[in-house]
Formats: C-alpha cells, sequence, structure tokens
C-alpha cells in the first residue's frame, strides 16, 4: 500500500478501534473471504512514519499475521483477545486467536471457518503451577508468600481449535500434549537485528551477567538470580525488566535490589537505547531462570547482542540452540552456573558467544517468523 492509503487505514483504524475495538485490514487483489484475528489492535493503528515497540515482539507479528492472509486475498478483522464483548458477525473462513476466545467465537463462525490457536505460552495449567511451584519454593526459603502477578484466565483454545501453532520448544509444548494435536512450530521475531560485538572484552565479560525478562519477577526466577548473586559478591547482576510495579517484591528483596554493590537495578530498558547497548558490551551471559514461558522475546534479543543463555528449558529456546541449560534452578545451582561461565576461557566464551548470535540470525527473525507463517497458511490452512 503507498502511504497515503495506509494513512487512510490508520485513521480509519484508529475510528473503528476506539469506537467498536476493531482494526481492518484489505485483501490485497481480489478478495476471497473474511479472517478474524483475535490478539491485538493498536499495531494497526500506526501512521506511515509511526514504528512498532521495541518492548514487545508481538506488535509487529500481529502486524504480519494480517497482511499474509491479506496478501493471499483475505480482508483481516482485528479485534483484542481481552475483548469479551466482540461478536463475530461475518462469515469468516478462518478465526485465529491468542487467548481464550475460541469457545465463545464458535457457535457465530461457520461451521467450516478454520478455529487456529496462536499459542504464546505453555498451557494455562502448567504455566500456572510453574508460578504456584515457584512461590511455594520462595515461601519455604524465606517465609514469605508474594502475589502471583502471571495467573492466566481458563482457556479452552487448545481443545477447540483446529490447528496449533506458535512459539515455544520441546518443554513448552508437551504441555499440550493431552490434545493430541499436533503444533506447528512459528519461530518468536527479534525486535532488533545487532551486529555481533567483536570488540567486546570476554575477558572482563565473563563475570558480568544479565537477567532480562518481562513481568511476574518469581515465574521468571529474578528471585533466584539474586539470592544467586547476594551469595557470590565477585561476579556482577545487571536486572533489567519492569519490576517496579511488583511492590511485595521490591519490599522483600530491597536489600538484594538495592543495598548489595554487585547487584545493579536499571528497570525496562528500551533495547535500542545507548543504554542497552553498553550493558550488553559489559556482559558475557544472560541468567534466566524462568518458570514458564512460550519462546522468550528477551531471550531472543540477548542472544541477537551475542549473550550467552544461561536459562531453563522453560524458556522456549530451541534445544538446538547450545544454551546453558539450568535443570531444576535453585538459588545455589544458579550460582554455580555463575561460577561455572566465569572459570570459562575467554576465547571460548567468545566462540559460544559467536555461535548463539548466529543462531538467533538464523532462526529468530522477523524474515523467518513471516516465511514459517506463510508456510502455516499455504500448507495447513490451504489459502
Amino acid at each position: 500500500m503507498n502511504k497515503i492509503y495506509r494513512l487512510l487505514w490508520a485513521y480509519r483504524n484508529k475510528m473503528t478501534n476506539k469506537l467498536w475495538g476493531i482494526a481492518h485490514v484489505p485483501a490485497r487483489g481480489t478478495k476471497k473471504g473474511e479472517v478474524l484475528i483475535s490478539y491485538i489492535t493498536e499495531p494497526f493503528t500506526l501512521l506511515p512514519w509511526e514504528k512498532f515497540s521495541n518492548y514487545h515482539t508481538m506488535y509487529w507479528e500481529c502486524h504480519e499475521i494480517a497482511r499474509l492472509f491479506s496478501e493471499k486475498g483475505y480482508a483481516c478483522d482485528i479485534v483484542n483477545a481481552k475483548d469479551e464483548a466482540f461478536v463475530p458477525k461475518k462469515p469468516y473462513a478462518v478465526c485465529v486467536d491468542a487467548e481464550n476466545g475460541l469457545r465463545r467465537f464458535a457457535p457465530y463462525l461457520p461451521k467450516d471457518c478454520k478455529k487456529v490457536f496462536h499459542i504464546l505460552i505453555s498451557h494455562w495449567e502448567e504455566y500456572n503451577e510453574a508460578e504456584e511451584k515457584r512461590l511455594g519454593d520462595l515461601k519455604r526459603r524465606r517465609g514469605v508468600r508474594l502475589l502471583p502477578r502471571r495467573r492466566m484466565t481458563p482457556s479452552e483454545n487448545a481443545h477447540v481449535a483446529d490447528f496449533l501453532e506458535g512459539f515455544g520448544n520441546r518443554t513448552a509444548f508437551s504441555s499440550f500434549d493431552r490434545f493430541k494435536k499436533p503444533i506447528f512450530f512459528i519461530p518468536i521475531s527479534a525486535a532488533l537485528m545487532l551486529d555481533f560485538p567483536e570488540r567486546k572484552d570476554f575477558e572482563s565479560a565473563r563475570r558480568h551477567f544479565m537477567w532480562f525478562g518481562g513481568g511476574g519477577a518469581v515465574l521468571k526466577g529474578l528471585d533466584l538470580a539474586l539470592e544467586a548473586f547476594a551469595m557470590t559478591p565477585e561476579f556482577n547482576l545487571h536486572v533489567c525488566g519492569p519490576i517496579h510495579g511488583e511492590q511485595d517484591f521490591i519490599d522483600e528483596y530491597w536489600k538484594e535490589l538495592y543495598e548489595t554493590k554487585n547487584i545493579k537495578v536499571y528497570g525496562r530498558l528500551d533495547i535500542g537505547s545507548p543504554q542497552f547497548a553498553e550493558l550488553v558490551n559489559k556482559c558475557g551471559a544472560v541468567i534466566y531462570p524462568s518458570g514458564g514461558e512460550g519462546s522468550s522475546g528477551a531471550i531472543v534479543q540477548a542472544m541477537h547482542a551475542g549473550l550467552v543463555p544461561i536459562i531453563t528449558h522453560e524458556t522456549g529456546i530451541q534445544e538446538d540452540a547450545e544454551y546453558i541449560p539450568l535443570e531444576n534452578p535453585t538459588p545455589e545451582s544458579v550460582a554455580a552456573a555463575a561460577r561455572a561461565f566465569s572459570e570459562m576461557p575467554a576465547e571460548d566464551i567468545r566462540r559460544l558467544s559467536k555461535k548463539i548470535w548466529s543462531y538467533a540470525r538464523a532462526r529468530y527473525t522477523r524474515a523467518e517468523f513471516s516465511k514459517a507463517y506463510k508456510k502455516f497458511i499455504e500448507e495447513k490452512l490451504h489459502l
């Protein structure tokens, strides 16, 4: 679409999104049908000169899914997955939902509508159980019960869907085994492609680690990382993430967060900022003992920066990525992993860093996301 046409559609979507919570993408060429996408509407209200947010890859990904259907001749209606008031009123050929809308939509969809569950995280039961386990472990260690921050709403999407596709690895996908439905793997994209840090001082970097993740500090293992680095003052932990909204966590870990010399808190950083660039150049590894993800966009972006992932399988990174695994992490095992990494020769870390960076450039990009989703549309949906 040319800029004027895109501008008109952006303003149209701003209006329809504000009034009715819906955005539209027209079909390219001869229109063949309609597609409903229940995900997020914000990307479709951007003006031609506005960029997608660097804070999460879903903005570009949702927009790209609609673009791919449009290229096949299907007009798309996009609604927010959390909008429980929306009722389908068109004879949609495909309905893609990223949360828990398929059961509610089903009575209003044509019988031959292909219902697709776009998987972003592991199954909601396992995800909730993982957070509950982490909260219980923390209470046993420190005697305090913190609030659950990432509890998911029960969803029947995996049961209702005709097709499952999305992010994850064997660990994440195994949480859907009970449904006996194949999952079409879609690689998560990266917000930014970064050059390999050829001039990094890996001798120094092997003693600096980054925790880089989203909300839900206990599920994401920040508590384990803080306790681990509090007992290893010879190593440095740089904490990047939106933790300031979790006051109970901050109160409990105030000493580790703000009174421990080898731990520094940055909050949420834009990965395109000079501060982020400076920080990743200082660190050798990203340490992330998460208990539940689909595929962690933060870890993928760290891989694009050449940071070696010291992560759980639950982080959702493909197992052949040569990350350093954390099995059933505890503060002690996280500290041991950091120590083992720091004892690697600097040149070995450089080589591993280059492998990780090359893997991310080959597997986790916008081009690979688009290629995989187009293949899903053509080979599974037969559009």
